[in-house]
């Protein structure tokens, strides 16, 4: 007589707990992995966490707070523009700013965003309760703490031994202020020039003069050059919040001619929504995508991109597949690739990805607060999909280290979960769980960002 599927899997070395996966959770395997994960330090695959001296000389008050992300989420809820503004302007009164904030509060608080917003005040600043009573409380404590020191205070808190900062405001390159900092810059200016102006912005940002495609390769060139001597560790590409992620092999003369259409003032950008499809200097970008990804090659640097879901509203998430990429990782195969986001809402086709590109690697930057259920459930998969050693477990996404912190909290706790469970049903010792958190939190990012030494 035929054995039963259960009966099968019973016989199996290491599959044989699979029939318990039903079973009530293992509360003490779950307690010794949390104390093992929460003693981690971390390796964080992405911020942009502002100048702390330009933190400490701006007005910081709970609603800055909110602006990292859940001013989004209140948007798509229905905030008004004008409510908006009252929610922004520092110099309102506070109640006035809160009644501008609260009704929309009240929709968007269980999102991944309020989530971690009301786990910061939480954990922070001891107030359970965001309301119109405790907003003070909350305000006083982030202004006491607002002084010199204050990113240093919270990383060591939270555990974080290293981050990888994207600072892309600073234009000229800049070294790291906090020795924690591996440097991530962009090189998308290069990329997407739209205008005489935007050629004579990088004619000034290189001191090279740009005529045609071939000097603004060399001024490339110069930049990048200047970045690795700052201290860059990884090229960060953001193209995604502009246009698709298909870049085609282009040819050299098409190029050209787009330049000079550029710079003859022929070309007419579209307006709103439509600059997001319509590039009508298409063969200038993905032929400068090419340069910037040649000179990487050349420098022996690895590469993160944004792929998946964007920060604000509005955007168009289908530019954002990471599909749109194969041609790249194909014609790359030297350039280690960090997708960012878990391409949500597309992190099945990411896995597939990974799974057949040796140089594509998986980060969960940001997706814990995206959404804990999403972030728990896809890591579950990948690790079902993806080896062990591709995937980056937290990178926090924040302008301030203070969400930073309860991110990586959410993220310990999630991996805390799903690990349990795999050793719950058989697929790991206890031991291995221990080794995968460790893989997951630290040792896979922290291999990837010093295994690729930058060559100036």
């Amino acid at each position: 007589m035929a054995l039963s599927r259960r009966a099968l899997l019973a016989g199996v070395p290491g599959l044989g707990l699979a029939q318990n996966s039903s079973r009530t959770p293992s509360r003490s395997l779950r307690s010794r992995l949390k104390t093992a994960f929460d003693d981690l330090d971390l390796f964080d695959s992405h911020e942009h966490f502002w100048d702390e001296g330009e933190r400490i000389s701006s007005p910081l008050d709970f609603f800055s707070l909110v602006n990292d992300y859940v001013i989004s989420d209140l948007v798509s809820a229905g905030l008004p523009p004008e409510a908006g503004k009252v929610i922004r302007d520092v110099n309102a009164p506070i109640t006035v700013r809160w009644r501008a904030f609260e009704p929309f509060w009240q929709h968007v608080r269980y999102t991944g965003y309020g989530q971690a917003l009301r786990l910061a005040v939480r954990e922070l600043f001891g107030v359970n309760n965001i309301d119109e009573r405790t907003l003070p409380n909350v305000n006083a404590a982030l202004q006491e703490r607002n002084r010199p020191g204050v990113h240093e205070k919270i990383l060591q808190r939270a555990r974080i031994s290293a981050c990888v900062q994207d600072d892309s405001w600073h234009a000229v390159p800049t070294k790291p202020e906090n020795s924690r900092y591996v440097l991530a810059r962009r090189f998308d200016r290069f990329i997407v020039p739209a205008s005489p102006a935007d050629v004579q912005a990088l004619e000034k940002l290189t001191k090279t003069s740009i005529t045609d495609l071939g000097s603004l390769e060399r001024a490339l060139e110069v930049n990048f050059v200047e970045n690795l001597t700052a201290g860059m560790k990884v090229v960060k590409v953001g193209l995604a919040y502009l246009r698709e992620l298909h870049f085609t092999e282009t040819r050299r003369e098409d190029a050209s001619r787009d330049f000079e259409r550029l710079m003859k003032g022929e070309v007419v950008p579209p307006e709103g929504f439509r600059r997001l499809t319509v590039r009508p200097l298409r063969a200038l970008e993905d032929y400068m995508f090419h340069a910037v990804m040649r000179t990487v090659a050349s420098h022996n640097i690895p590469v993160q991109i944004h792929t998946g879901i964007h920060a604000g509203t509005r955007n168009v998430i289908t530019n954002t597949r990471p599909s749109h990429l194969i041609n790249v990782f194909l014609l790359y195969p030297q350039i280690a690739f960090d997708l960012f986001h878990i391409s949500y809402p597309y992190q099945n086709e990411l896995a597939a990805i990974a799974k057949g590109f040796p140089n594509v690697h998986v980060d969960f930057c940001w997706a814990h607060v995206i959404s804990p259920t999403v972030a728990k459930r896809t890591l579950s998969e990948h690790l079902d999909t993806v080896p062990v050693n591709k995937i980056f477990g937290f990178g926090g996404d924040y302008h301030y280290p203070e969400l930073s912190y309860l991110h990586a909290i959410m993220a310990r706790a999630n991996i805390v979960d799903v690990v349990a469970t795999k050793t719950e049903e058989g697929v790991c010792s206890e031991d291995e769980a221990h080794q995968i958190g460790r893989l997951l939190l630290a040792e896979n990012a922290r291999r990837f960002f010093t295994k690729h030494t930058p060559q100036g």
